[in-house]
């Protein structure tokens, strides 16, 4: 009888593919409650390796299944998480998700790279179009670009200076201090991302009652008037380590 086997991996985004097709035959290897690896036969998907989809290489850090009301439909390959430097401090260079590529390119954000240990440095998967040549060339006439690094051949990596209006905010955010950020950069941040005030990110910035009390509630603590109501970054996650992101030199090609 014929294998019914059949999956392939399909582009969602610069920090996301997802495994398509025939995904119920996967057996499931766990670290907890964490996917570590897919096995059908001979074929496996394994946190660490490298696949790519079409011709872009994704380097699988997390393995997350895809789950609707039909069921079981695929699996996210995810090479990162946005992190807090991308919803708080991405936006003080300006812009907002649709002309900085957010949905397509942009990868992740970042407080530190290699020789910029205080900054705003935006990573992006690079493509040859000529829509993103023409975005190079815009992000390099910021007037807080620093430098433009090719990190290897599938990224680009811009660093920006922390612009001077934002300064103080900036340091309220990389030591936790979310409502001490000015009004006007809390409202732009709310905007750059489409986020409605009464929204979670809102809710944090603005230190509402009602996230107080959720958090209350989950926890079954009592938080002060003054407590921030999320938690101080993770400078780990915050500053750019490329070998996190980087696929393999002889990256996987999807055989199936």
């Amino acid at each position: 009888m014929k294998d019914l086997f059949h999956v392939s991996i399909v582009v969602v985004n610069a920090r996301m593919a997802r495994v398509v097709g025939t995904v119920s035959m996967f057996m499931q290897n766990r670290n907890d409650a964490d996917i570590v690896s897919l096995e059908y036969n001979d074929y496996k998907i394994t946190v660490g390796d490298t696949v790519r989809a079409g011709k872009i290489p994704y380097k699988i850090n997390y393995i997350k299944p895809v789950i609707t009301q039909q069921g079981l439909i695929g699996y996210d390959i995810i090479v990162c998480n946005v992190n807090n430097t991308s919803i708080f401090a991405f936006p003080f260079i300006g812009g907002n998700r649709r002309l900085m590529l957010w949905d397509n390119l942009f990868m992740n954000a970042f407080i530190a790279v290699p020789d910029h240990p205080k900054c705003i440095a935006l990573l992006y998967r690079f493509s040859g179009s000529i829509l993103f040549t023409k975005f190079e060339s815009a992000l390099c006439s910021f007037r807080a670009f620093e430098h433009r690094y090719d990190p290897d051949p599938y990224h680009v990596l811009f660093v920006f200076n922390v612009p001077q209006e934002a300064e103080a905010s900036y340091e309220h955010f990389i030591n936790g201090r979310y409502s001490q950020i000015d009004d006007l950069w809390k409202l732009k941040i709310l905007d750059f991302h489409g986020f409605d005030m009464d929204g979670h990110t809102g809710q944090i910035l603005f230190r509402d009652s009602r996230l107080r009390e959720k958090i209350e509630n989950k926890l079954d603590i009592t938080l002060g008037e003054e407590t921030e109501l999320h938690s101080i970054i993770d400078r780990s996650v915050e500053e750019l380590d490329f070998s996190f992101y980087a696929p393999s030199a002889k990256a996987a090609i999807d055989k199936m």
